[in-house]
């Protein structure tokens, strides 16, 4: 019974001080949202008005959906945001 004991009040020791250790606060960072999502975008042309078809970061990946609209039959220009 006194080891039952002794065991009980060391872990009980243990558990508080384990608690101890932990941080009061989170000290990751919070997530950095960019101001401005892309920087180039494809406009497409569509029953007489420019609308819009995607916001790209870089100009690569806004030729690329360009030229597939292009190949679609549609008249698309690229235009830095």
């Amino acid at each position: 019974m006194f080891r039952k004991a002794i065991l009980t009040a060391s872990l009980a020791l243990a558990a508080v001080a384990g608690l101890g250790f932990t941080a009061a606060t989170a000290s990751a960072h919070p997530p950095v949202a960019p101001a401005h999502f892309g920087r180039f975008e494809v406009l497409v042309l569509r029953r007489g008005c420019w609308e819009t078809a995607g916001v790209f970061r870089d100009r690569q990946g806004a030729q690329r959906e360009a030229r597939r609209l292009r190949h679609r039959g549609f008249e698309v220009k690229v235009e830095r945001c």
